[in-house]
């Protein structure tokens, strides 16, 4: 049984019994950290592409959205032009000027909800 072919099996055997043997599993293996901590990276990595693509984010819904606040701003501004000319100077222009500042930042919102909205396109 000694030779090149048996003999080796055997003392392959051998070699495997023996490491068998001297591994204690009655210890509860670790669990594989760096396993979970990638998972966990990718289960972060996956919420954060979720939130981008869900579909109130679509370009197409913000652009939408951006596109209705311009046109309530622009009838916002067509009203107060209209009050301006009508009443030109008057006790009324505290609040058109109250109006007017109202208008402008609005629009300086919706400005920036453009831009924001092009750059997360």
């Amino acid at each position: 049984c000694d030779d090149d072919c048996a003999g080796l099996l055997i003392r392959d055997m051998d070699k495997l019994l023996r490491l068998i043997t001297s591994a204690n599993l009655t210890l509860p293996l670790p669990p594989p950290y760096k396993m979970l901590y990638r998972f966990e990276n990718m289960t972060e990595e996956l919420k954060s592409l979720q939130h981008m693509l869900s579909p109130q984010r679509a370009p197409e819904r913000l652009l939408q959205l951006a596109d209705s606040n311009l046109g309530s701003l622009v009838t916002e501004m067509d009203e107060l032009l209209s009050r301006l000319q009508a009443t030109k100077v008057s006790a009324d222009g505290e609040q058109t000027d109250a109006d007017a500042e109202r208008s402008r930042k609005r629009a300086e919102e919706l400005e920036m909800f453009v831009k924001n909205t092009l750059l997360a396109a």
